[in-house]
């Protein structure tokens, strides 16, 4: 298999972890919310359903999110199509209600079609600019998306039928996509809203196909 198309399942897998919209948690909440449960849905790029809990600790006198949350493909429920995340997220500076937040997320991803099965480890980092208050935020959003490392599983159909030289095997450095837009919800009572939308580009601002991303979730603290 040559380097082109050890990349294209990288970048694919890639894709299939940006970031949901109930992740990003309204940082001005963190000193009443300590513990969240959101669940989300949306084109991600294909069609996502994930579910995940956020709980705020204090690190050196500062408020950070830890966040777990496990997604799977939502057109058929499929568990071969999934990803699992692990991160952190905080507000890095503040000034009055506007905030500077980062996160930083570890990834665990996975699909399978008639041509392989393929199994990634990545990681995403996400910076938002915006209004941050107790009742709502809005922000603008800027992450990168990384594939790490990918094992890729050839299938007995694609050896017969188009490559009966493809080997599985371990890849370094299968790409990854960059994603920009925007972000904001708003609290009702311990609930909250979420939804985002944005586009997404390969880590040469090359195209990908859907171009966009866009999800809406709900979250509730307690």
């Amino acid at each position: 298999m040559n380097r082109t198309w050890s990349i294209i399942p990288g970048i694919l897998l890639a894709a299939f972890a940006a970031r949901d919209a109930a992740a990003q948690a309204n940082v001005a909440r963190y000193g009443t919310d300590r513990n969240r449960v959101y669940v989300s849905f949306g084109l991600d790029p294909a069609w996502v359903v994930s579910l995940g809990y956020g709980r705020v600790v204090p690190l050196l006198g500062h408020d950070v999110e830890l966040i777990s949350e496990v997604g799977v493909a939502a057109a058929h429920l499929d568990t071969h199509d999934f990803r699992a995340r692990v991160g952190v997220q905080t507000s890095l500076v503040r000034w009055r209600s506007v905030n500077l937040t980062g996160a930083a997320t570890f990834i665990a991803r996975g699909t399978e079609n008639s041509i392989y099965r393929g199994f990634n480890f990545g990681s995403d980092f996400t910076g938002t600019l915006g209004v941050y208050r107790h009742g709502w935020f809005a922000a603008g959003e800027f992450g990168f998306d990384k594939a790490i490392i990918t094992h890729l599983s050839q299938s007995d159909w694609y050896r017969r039928y188009f490559y009966p030289g493809a080997k599985d095997g371990w890849y370094l450095d299968d790409g990854g996509t960059f994603h920009y837009g925007v972000a904001g919800g708003f609290a009702l009572g311990r609930a909250a809203l979420v939804g985002r939308v944005g586009w997404r580009r390969t880590e040469h601002f090359d195209q990908v196909m859907p171009p966009m991303y866009a999800s809406g979730g709900v979250g509730f603290g307690f």
